[in-house]
């Protein structure tokens, strides 16, 4: 078997989908690759308020009634859900990131809104917390 150069360096090949304060529903390289995102122009949106767990179905219906339009970016893509995340009542005080997994026996993307992490460095207040400084 032959070799196959890696050329994704500096970039995390983990799918992780990102949910911002004011709506945007982010997926990083990783998913857009990983997920086959750019064969597609829109998704619907879905969530099981028992579980936790936002589904994303991808489509190219663009006039189906409430899909969303799939925007690329160098760094993943994302998706404009501030309706979607007003209309299920979900509400993040800071950028959360969540891991991704592929829903086979439902075809879509899943995420495990129980599993989400500050994206990007702790602050200040949470690195005291942590080290147990700051107790509040």
């Amino acid at each position: 078997m032959a070799h196959v150069r890696f050329v994704e360096s500096g970039r995390s090949y983990s799918p992780k989908i990102s949910i911002s304060t004011t709506g945007l529903i982010g997926l990083n390289n990783g998913a857009r690759k990983r997920f086959g995102v750019d064969k597609y122009t829109n998704c619907f949106l879905s969530y099981d308020a028992e579980t936790k767990n936002i589904g994303i179905w991808l489509t190219n219906d663009k006039e189906a009634e409430g899909s969303f339009r799939i925007r690329f970016r160098s760094t993943g893509a994302d998706i404009a859900g501030k309706s979607f995340l007003a209309f299920f009542d979900i509400e993040n005080e800071e950028t959360l990131l969540y891991p991704a997994e592929l829903d086979t026996a439902n075809m879509m993307i899943s995420v495990d809104m129980t599993k989400g992490k500050v994206r990007g460095r702790a602050s200040k207040k949470q690195s005291l917390e942590l080290t147990g400084i700051c107790d509040e």
